[in-house]
C-alpha cells in the first residue's frame, strides 16, 4: 500500500466510528429511543393517571359550586366553551384555558378546576372544548381554538368580560396550541391585530420539528408546511403581548428545553412576562398551580391580567 492509500484508509477508519455514532442520533444528542422517552411524560411521572383523574374530580366540584355558562362558538358539536364569571360581572379581564392531553384526550370538563382563582379575584375564566385526534387533524384543532377566541372577542361582553382584555393559557399540547394562538395573524382572520393581551404557556412544545421525529408522529400526521405554520418559535414576530412561561423541573428534558428556549427568545424580544420553573413538579401537576390563587404562578397570572 502506498502512502496516499494508507492515509485514505486511516482517515476512513477514524471517521467510520464517528459517522456511525452520529447516525445513531436523530436529534441533538438523542437516539430514537431517548427522543421517544423525552416526549413521553408518563415515563417521567409514574403518578400521571392519578393526577389526570384528579383533573376530572376537582373540576366537577368546581362546576357544582360555580355552574358555568356553556356556549357554542362553532358549527361542530365539539366547538363549545364554558364561561365562569362572578355575579354582576362587567368589563372584567378574561382568561381562556386550552387543555392538554397529547392532542388526543381530555375535554373542557377536565379544565374547570382553575376557575375559582379567577372568579374570586375579579376575572372571568373560560375553558375551551375542541375536537381532538383522530376526529380531526392538528391544523383543525388550532383553527377551532382560533374560532373560539374570535367568538369570545365578539361576545364576551354579554357575559361581563372586556373584549379588550382577553388572555390565553394552555398546558402541554394545550401549551403548544397557546403558542399557536399567540403567533396567529388575527387581522387576517377579521379580528384586531392585538386580540390577545397576554399569554401563559405551560409545559408546551413551541417547535414541532423534534416532536415529529419522536413517537408522537405515529398519530400526529402533518406536512412540513403545517409543521412550520404551527411552530410558535418560527413566528415570534407575530407575538404582540407579554408571555409567562411555566414548567416543572421534573418534566422530560425536551419539555424543559422547549420552555427554556421559548422563554429565552421572548426575553430577547422584550416579551417575556416571566419564567417560572417549579421545583419538584412533574408535567402533570403544573396546571394545578392555577387551582390555588396563592401560588406563585396564580399571583403572576393575576398580576398580568390586572396590570
Amino acid at each position: 500500500m502506498d502512502r496516499r492509500s494508507f492515509a485514505i484508509s486511516l482517515a476512513a477508519a477514524i471517521a467510520a466510528p464517528l459517522t456511525a455514532r452520529a447516525q445513531s442520533f436523530v436529534f441533538l444528542d438523542y437516539t430514537q429511543e431517548a427522543l421517544d422517552k423525552a416526549y413521553d411524560q408518563r415515563v417521567w411521572a409514574p403518578n400521571a393517571t392519578e393526577i389526570i383523574e384528579r383533573y376530572a374530580t376537582d373540576s366537577a366540584a368546581v362546576r357544582k359550586k360555580y355552574p358555568p355558562q356553556s356556549e357554542r362558538y362553532g358549527e361542530s358539536d365539539a366547538e363549545m366553551l364554558d364561561i365562569f364569571a362572578p355575579a354582576g360581572a362587567k368589563g372584567l379581564p378574561v382568561m381562556v384555558f386550552i387543555h392538554g392531553g397529547a392532542w388526543r384526550a381530555l375535554t373542557k370538563s377536565d379544565a374547570s378546576a382553575p376557575a375559582p382563582t379567577f372568579v374570586e379575584n375579579g376575572c372571568i375564566y373560560v375553558a375551551l372544548d375542541f375536537a381532538v385526534i383522530p376526529k380531526v387533524r392538528l391544523p383543525e384543532m388550532a383553527a377551532q381554538c382560533r374560532r373560539a377566541l374570535l367568538w369570545l372577542h365578539k361576545n364576551i361582553a354579554r357575559f361581563g368580560g372586556d373584549p379588550e382584555k382577553i388572555f390565553v393559557s394552555g398546558h402541554s399540547s394545550g401549551g403548544h396550541l397557546c403558542g399557536a394562538m399567540l403567533t396567529t395573524d388575527w387581522a387576517a382572520l377579521g379580528g384586531p391585530k392585538n386580540l390577545l393581551k397576554g399569554g401563559v404557556a405551560m409545559s408546551g412544545m413551541y417547535e414541532l420539528h423534534p416532536v415529529m421525529l419522536s413517537v408522537r408522529s405515529s398519530y400526529v400526521k402533518i406536512s412540513q408546511e403545517e409543521l412550520a405554520a404551527l411552530s410558535a418559535m418560527r413566528h415570534l414576530d407575530k407575538i404582540a403581548c407579554d408571555v409567562l412561561v411555566v414548567f416543572g423541573d421534573k418534566e422530560t428534558p425536551e419539555f424543559q428545553r422547549q420552555s427554556n428556549e421559548f422563554a429565552t427568545a421572548l426575553a430577547g424580544m422584550g416579551r417575556l412576562a416571566g419564567k417560572i420553573m417549579l421545583p419538584g413538579r412533574n408535567h402533570f401537576v403544573v396546571p394545578e398551580e392555577l387551582n390555588d390563587a396563592k401560588t406563585q404562578v396564580s399571583q403572576a397570572v393575576l398580576a398580568m391580567m390586572k396590570r
